[in-house]
């Protein structure tokens, strides 16, 4: 069974983290809400999301991929967090699946410097500046173990991108 952490921090737009986690649960992964903040996360709508763990709680090593919702200021919550964003660098050293969506493509992992070439984010100027040339107008773009996606809109295409790499089967 594949193991998926799915980071959200307050200020995470809910729809880009939840459909992940619900797409890779109805496809057979074990899949936890892993929160920066409290175990209570106050989305970006002030919808409160109940968190599996705490970033502390986990150990990186065993899962086999990370996914970070976007939304503002969910993603630069997420970036200022040094255990979040060194999980996500060793995740990407070991070559296992690194999603990003939304603003996370350019707050979490371009700020980190792990765009590897190709990228979608949020198009926003900051964010596609963030990103360089890397940026590439699209839903979703995967490249090697990254999978990047440029907002609510994608949330379903990036959560079946996700399933497709992982090599789960799923059936709607």
């Amino acid at each position: 069974m594949k193991k998926i952490a799915v980071l959200f921090a307050d200020g995470t737009e809910e729809i880009e983290g939840v459909t992940p986690v619900d797409i890779l649960r109805r496809a057979g992964a074990e899949c936890d809400i892993v929160s920066v903040n409290d175990r209570i996360i106050n989305g970006s709508h002030n919808i409160k999301i109940l968190a599996d763990k705490l970033i502390d709680e986990i150990n990186i090593d065993d899962y086999d991929g990370i996914v970070i919702a976007g939304g503002m200021p969910g993603a630069t919550n997420i970036s200022n967090c040094q255990k979040a964003v060194s999980d996500i660098t060793k995740a990407n050293e070991q070559g296992k699946l690194v999603g990003a969506i939304c603003a996370s493509p350019a707050v979490v992992l371009a700020r980190h410097g792990l765009i590897k070439d190709k990228a979608t984010c949020y198009p926003a100027p900051e964010f596609i500046k963030a990103l360089g040339d890397s940026y590439i107008e699209s839903d979703v773009v995967v490249c090697q173990n990254i999978i990047t996606a440029n907002g609510p809109k994608s949330a379903l295409k990036f959560a079946f991108e996700i399933v497709k790499w992982l090599g789960l089967d799923f059936n709607m």
